[in-house]
């Protein structure tokens, strides 16, 4: 009985493996924002998903951080289930949806107990659910805990591109060196996209990426690229407090064109070959985090 559970087990995970390359298509896109405490990932990752959704794209925000200032919080939205719920089969993974402004999000923080403990073939069954709900959706953005930490990584390690935020505090490069190295020394990541904070020009926003470039440089064998900067602005700490989107609330705002502008370029990054052929960004982030907990 066990062998023929463990037959019927394999086939339902090649099955599953089979249909995740079959329906991956171009749609779904994961990019991971992640960056030192301070840097302002979350507010530049809600904003960045709804300038996003104003331009006629379909986006899913994924929040790591479950901490009172997270995403969920900052547009006052109630959460009713977290990952743990889905994981033990309290309730789907479309329920842990929540609607916010243009755009949807949902609350995923994997722990290393919870993901090292999953009965058997779960993780397929949670990465088929993932694939329908990104069937319909074009970009996933992911507010990512801080790749330093000394936890994993969680999922900016499997995000098809991560963006390191950046600010003109020498705390912010020294966490965004940290991150990249962290990301290419223990996991092989050798590309990364770096968006400045809290910059008044682009030269300032060229200055430091330059810093965190040259750094890199002499150490580590990656490729960075600055994709836009987001500037200092007081409407967009106005928009926060109002629990919206600064593109909602202060449409013609320095915030606001900027962010409408990295919107627009990103709809312009060529695909990585063969991305479309990869497990999905869940399956992936479960099954390294299982494998890392196996390792401790």
């Amino acid at each position: 009985m066990d062998r023929l559970n463990n037959i019927v087990t394999t086939v339902a995970a090649d099955q599953a493996a089979s249909l995740r390359k079959l329906v991956g298509g171009p749609g779904g896109r994961a990019v991971a924002l992640t960056g030192g405490s301070g840097t302002g990932v979350t507010t530049l990752a809600l904003n960045l998903a709804a300038a996003i959704s104003a331009q006629d794209m379909r986006v899913l925000l994924l929040d790591e951080d479950d901490s009172r200032h997270n995403a969920i919080n900052r547009l006052q939205l109630r959460q009713r289930y977290a990952f743990e719920h889905a994981a033990g089969r309290e309730v789907r993974l479309d329920e842990l949806l929540l609607s916010a402004p243009g755009f949807e999000l949902m609350p995923i923080k994997l722990s290393a107990p919870l993901t090292g403990h999953l009965p058997p073939g779960r993780a397929n069954q949670l990465a088929d659910e993932y694939d329908s709900l990104v069937a319909r959706i074009d970009w996933v953005l992911v507010d990512a805990r801080p790749v330093a930490d000394d936890n994993a990584p969680g999922l900016a390690l499997s995000a098809d591109e991560v963006i390191v935020v950046i600010t003109p505090s020498g705390e912010s490069i020294t966490a965004a060196y940290a991150a990249i190295k962290r990301l290419h020394t223990e996991y092989g990541r050798r590309d990364f996209r770096l968006l400045a904070n809290r910059v008044r020009t682009l030269d300032t926003a060229m200055a430091l990426f330059k810093r965190v470039k040259e750094v890199a440089g002499r150490y580590l064998d990656v490729k960075m690229k600055l994709v836009g900067f987001v500037p200092e602005d007081e409407q967009l700490a106005r928009a926060d407090k109002l629990g919206q989107p600064v593109a909602h609330a202060f449409p013609q705002s320095e915030a606001s064109i900027a962010f409408a502008q990295l919107a627009a370029a990103m709809r312009r990054w060529p695909r990585k070959p063969g991305s479309a052929d990869r497990e999905n960004l869940l399956y992936r982030a479960l099954d390294v985090s299982r494998r890392l907990s196996s390792l401790r």
